[in-house]
């Protein structure tokens, strides 16, 4: 479908004025309708009324543009409704529906649509994303559910975002980064469903979601060598260890560790492509820590490392770090809605799987390496990610300034 405005060229009054009419085309038919606007040629421009010098007298281009673009909002509610429908395209139909008064009603199923989003996502995004994205779906239908407020395409306005900034804040009490969250992936669904021609709305444009830095969690250089020294007394956390601390030795995500085989090991390099950021053939350097927990593994079953759940993993590892008495109280923050909120607890209780990268990041920085080097090791895209934790770095080197010179 295309359309257009233009001038009627033949139909010229005493005052200059050219009716302006719209052309709608679909396929091999072609609707012309009258806009009941007019104006002189010297103020077209091919879309719109341009504004006159204000020595002359007022042209009316804001009432008459006004005119013009709710004309396009309801061709694109008509072609929209055929669509929804799926009903075949034909002149008598939309004309009955363009000049009617009535709302032009759209049956595209809101949810139905977002799962057409996962699906054709799952074809060049990576496994976390379109998890994430699931993730974001079913939130929507607890809200729905919770609510009572229909999620539907001509529901999602300043309402929508009122009551779902309501509901997370005040009943679920998620943390604003979560929130920006799903406000991302609530847009970019929204934006995938215009281009698909199953909506037009673009109020969620408005939407805005703040982000906050979180605390960045880290086992510190003592406390890694502490842990990967501990002499556990079972082989499941000798096994969890082990791969947590393989992460805090050379960056690698804990995806991206779990499918290591023997075909990307040589004798100095670990060479694999990595999955999130779909990096192809990232070579790393095998430091002695890790040289050491590989030759651990050389010959045995495990070779190259022990393969563990993530979702078992993130218990195992607080119950090794516990074990090994990594236990400095340690605070975090993070914001629900305008609230701060604050935690202390063990550290312990807050390594997880997320960490292990995080350790190796900040613990290179400490040690002097160049901040270049750690982003090609670490296969860190944004200059913006590895600022957070330039941020922690001289935190620490402050503190320790401090310490020596009390």
């Amino acid at each position: 479908m295309k359309y257009y405005f233009e001038l009627r060229k033949d139909k010229v009054t005493q005052d200059s004025l050219m009716p302006i009419r719209v052309l709608i085309k679909h396929e091999k038919t072609i609707i012309k309708r009258n806009t009941g606007e007019s104006c002189e040629l010297r103020y077209w421009n091919g879309f719109r009324v341009s504004p006159n010098s204000k020595k002359e007298k007022y042209n009316n281009h804001l009432e008459i543009n006004e005119t013009l673009q709710s004309l396009e909002n309801r061709i694109n509610d008509v072609f929209l409704f055929f669509k929804a429908n799926k009903i075949s395209f034909n002149k008598e139909t939309f004309i009955e529906k363009f000049e009617s008064k009535d709302v032009v009603v759209s049956s595209f199923d809101f949810f139905t649509c977002f799962d057409e989003f996962i699906e054709i996502g799952k074809l060049s995004k990576a496994y976390n994303t379109t998890k994430a994205q699931t993730t974001v779906k079913n939130f929507l239908k607890e809200f729905e559910n919770d609510t009572n407020y229909k999620v539907e395409f001509e529901s999602i306005n300043d309402r929508f975002f009122e009551e779902l900034s309501r509901y997370c804040f005040i009943e679920r009490e998620i943390k604003n980064n979560y929130f920006a969250k799903i406000i991302a992936v609530l847009k970019t669904m929204l934006r995938f469903c215009i281009k698909k021609g199953y909506q037009n709305k673009r109020d969620f444009e408005d939407f805005k979601a703040t982000e906050h830095d979180i605390d960045i969690i880290y086992l510190t250089f003592d406390e890694l060598l502490k842990l990967n020294n501990h002499d556990f007394d079972n082989d499941r956390l000798c096994h969890v260890r082990d791969f947590y601390c393989m992460g805090c030795f050379t960056g690698l995500r804990f995806s991206d560790l779990a499918k290591l085989h023997l075909a990307n090991i040589s004798e100095d390099h670990i060479v694999l492509s990595i999955q999130k950021t779909k990096t192809q053939n990232h070579a790393i350097k095998i430091n002695k820590y890790a040289k050491a927990i590989l030759d651990k593994y050389k010959g045995t079953i495990y070779e190259p490392l022990p393969s563990i759940s993530q979702q078992k993993f993130n218990d195992y590892i607080k119950e090794c770090c516990e074990k090994a008495e990594i236990n400095t109280m340690t605070t975090i923050n993070w914001f629900i809605g305008s609230k701060k909120v604050s935690k202390t607890v063990p550290k312990f209780e807050l390594i997880s799987s997320h960490t292990a990268r995080k350790t190796f990041i900040t613990n290179s920085l400490l040690l002097g390496m160049e901040p270049k080097a750690i982003k090609k090791i670490a296969n860190i895209k944004k200059d913006a990610v590895l600022d957070k934790y330039m941020k922690v770095t001289e935190a620490f080197t402050d503190d320790q300034m401090d310490k020596a010179w009390k």
